[in-house]
């Protein structure tokens, strides 16, 4: 423990949806927090217009058991939290048609299979027949074969859930610095004792640093951490589409498809948000640039999806924030070997508000009682590296005549 009678118990570093949350949930347990943010609460992948999913369907299964956790967070802290956090749970759902190449039998077994396994790990799924779905979603292309339905899934509005939880945090005693960007992790052997921000000034680290900066993550983490810690990783640009909804129609859930980069929502206002489709450039100026091509591309998966959305005017396009993808999709999270007290989160690719909850309240579990949650081992960097070693253990020798 660092010997600095004002150092917090805990500092954390990142004000997105992770910082924020983990923040309230620490200081509600009676730590000491302080949260460090180099711009704005919400002002990295977790702020933006419009909304975000909450969904389990056709999540990687290995962070399904962490969903199944955030979203009963979710609707928690909606019901708990003076104005809520924004989330609304529509209930999600996933199409599949017959792409090219593939059979109807086997896109049917598909989904069969991979309703199954969602319900088997914690978030309940059911198989819908063409006509069910389109029951659900009347203006559905007919060319679907089916839908898997999670009635759990929903969306939220990110920066509102975001700045709620930062608000909430405060009001539970946890220091909220803004405009502080961390600019290097001040250690001593085997313990990190501070971070200097990029004024100069040392803040102090009590018992735990912990960094979810994601897309500033790796940068802070690089000189402190040993190459096996780390994993292969790049940042992009996803871009948020936002048309108008001229016929008045009314899509009900939050909707993806199992064949194309797609998610539709239909804001409050009525407006529709295309998302989860091409990406857009990122300049040396750290500003957007847009793309007709990746606009082409998602509008057109949007069109075929619902075919009244060809009626649709283009209202704006979001480029703005930036997103740190793992090269297997799901996030980094581990324990610095040379530094104990430092544990780090990041690489959320593009899908991590939903299930952000989930995660924080397993990191708050683990910063307390000093033991590494077992729900967490999948994630660890090490995924990247252990199946080298057991390949060096075990060379391919002679084989006997």
């Amino acid at each position: 423990m660092s010997d600095h009678s004002n150092a917090s118990e805990v500092v954390i570093v990142g004000g997105g949806i992770y910082g924020t949350s983990l923040a309230y949930q620490l200081a509600l347990a009676g730590k000491t927090v302080t949260l460090l943010e180099a711009g704005e609460i919400a002002g990295g992948a977790s702020g933006g217009p419009g909304e975000r999913g909450v969904r389990a369907n056709g999540r990687d299964l290995r962070e399904l058991p962490v969903c199944a956790i955030a979203q009963g967070l979710w609707a928690t802290y909606q019901q708990t939290f003076e104005g809520g956090v924004g989330y609304r749970r529509l209930g999600g759902l996933q199409v599949y048609d017959v792409s090219y190449g593939h059979r109807e039998h086997e896109v049917l077994g598909r989904m069969a299979a991979n309703a199954a396994a969602q319900s088997m790990l914690g978030t309940p799924s059911e198989v819908l027949t063409r006509d069910q779905a389109l029951a659900r979603e009347p203006e559905l292309s007919p060319a679907i074969v089916g839908a898997i339905y999670c009635p759990n899934d929903g969306v939220g509005d990110h920066t509102f859930a975001t700045r709620q939880f930062a608000k909430e945090a405060a009001k539970a005693g946890a220091i909220i610095r803004t405009g502080a960007k961390v600019s290097e992790i001040v250690h001593t052997k085997s313990t990190a004792t501070g971070v200097k921000l990029e004024s100069g000034e040392i803040v102090p680290v009590g018992d735990r640093l912990v960094i979810v900066a994601n897309a500033g993550a790796e940068a802070l983490l690089k000189p402190v951490l040993k190459p096996h810690e780390l994993g292969p990783i790049w940042n992009l640009m996803p871009q948020m589409l936002y048309v108008s909804n001229p016929l008045n129609k009314t899509i009900n859930h939050l909707l993806s498809h199992a064949h194309r980069r797609l998610a539709v929502k239909q804001v409050p206002d009525g407006t529709l948000m295309l998302s989860g489709g091409a990406h857009v450039a990122y300049t040396p100026e750290g500003l957007w640039k847009g793309s007709l091509s990746a606009m082409t591309q998602n509008v057109t998966d949007a069109v075929q999806t619902f075919p009244f959305i060809d009626n649709s005017t283009f209202l704006k396009a979001d480029a703005s924030r930036v997103e740190t993808v793992s090269v297997d999709h799901i996030p980094l999270i581990g324990q610095a070997e040379g530094l104990a007290n430092m544990i780090y989160g990041y690489g959320w690719s593009g899908h991590g508000f939903a299930i952000s909850l989930g995660f924080t309240k397993l990191f708050a579990e683990w910063i307390q009682t000093g033991v590494k949650p077992e729900a967490l081992d999948p994630f660890s960097p090490m995924r990247f590296h252990r199946p080298a070693e057991i390949l060096a253990a075990a060379p391919l020798g002679r084989v006997a005549a």
